[in-house]
């Protein structure tokens, strides 16, 4: 289901918050296999020391324990495995779970910070990956469970032609009803704005773009609507001129701050 409302932007953004702590947290584990075998490999040194190697699992066990808060103490007899196991619990609970606490935070703090582009780069990234599917027979969440368990299985033993087919036929039948009822509110939600859009921008011909009814077009509606507060014309000069080249720009423009100038300075001589 996390892949049918990861389109949301909240949801998203946990997600890939999530996926940034996981793999984050790979530093933690690297960390902790390290110790781990060092404590692990002294422990077990210590006890083989009297010629019995049989308690093995008895040592993964009280490190595993240890590291989850619950540490046992009654199976160490030795001193020393004693002190080595007051190491590991202080190593792993005052070291290495802060450091995957801090590896969360940064990372938490790293998605939040920016989490409109992340989620929008999530977003296009899957995006992508649906286009660029392995076949042309899509089947988006959670529909994809139909194709895993009815379709799937028939593409061993099916010609490719029939399989095509079949794969016609399914996605008809499952697809039919969302696609009519997503139709259906497309066609009725939003009929009045995309009416007048419709309106402004059906049959215009050539030549008529520079009708200055087309450039400010203004609606009939009772309740003032507008199309754009912003003329046409401020609009151009706000975009920069294409019959010029970059350099006949920024001279014109130097030109026109010369002019202004000697404005500037001819009002401060009358003073």
């Amino acid at each position: 289901l996390i892949t049918v409302f990861d389109g949301f932007k909240y949801i998203g953004t946990m997600q890939v918050c999530v996926a940034r702590m996981l793999r984050e947290s790979g530093i933690f584990f690297v960390l902790l296999g390290i110790v781990g075998m060092g404590f692990g490999q002294s422990m077990y040194a210590i006890d083989a020391a009297d010629g019995e190697t049989d308690h093995g699992n008895l040592i993964i066990d009280n490190l595993v324990r240890g590291l989850l808060g619950a540490p046992e103490f009654d199976g160490l007899s030795n001193s020393w495995d004693l002190w080595i196991y007051y190491m590991w619990n202080v190593f792993t609970t005052i070291v290495l779970l802060n450091i995957l606490i801090s590896l969360f935070s940064s990372a938490y703090d790293d998605v939040t910070d920016d989490a409109a582009a992340h989620f929008l780069v999530f977003f296009a990234g899957k995006t992508i990956s649906t286009i660029r599917a392995p076949d042309q027979f899509v089947y988006p969440p959670p529909f994809n469970l139909i194709e895993i368990f009815f379709v799937a299985p028939f593409e061993w033993f099916m010609s490719k032609k029939r399989y095509a087919q079949y794969n016609r036929i399914v996605m008809t039948i499952v697809f039919f009803i969302p696609l009519a009822v997503i139709a259906l509110i497309e066609s009725q939600l939003g009929i009045r704005a995309t009416s007048i859009m419709g309106s402004l921008y059906d049959h215009v011909d050539e030549g008529e773009e520079e009708d200055p009814k087309n450039q400010d077009p203004e609606t009939d509606r009772e309740n003032g609507m507008e199309i754009s507060r912003v003329t046409f014309d401020d609009l151009v000069k706000e975009f920069p001129d294409s019959y010029q080249s970059m350099e006949a720009s920024i001279l014109a423009e130097i030109n026109t701050l010369k002019h202004r100038i000697a404005e500037l300075s001819a009002k401060l001589d009358k003073k």
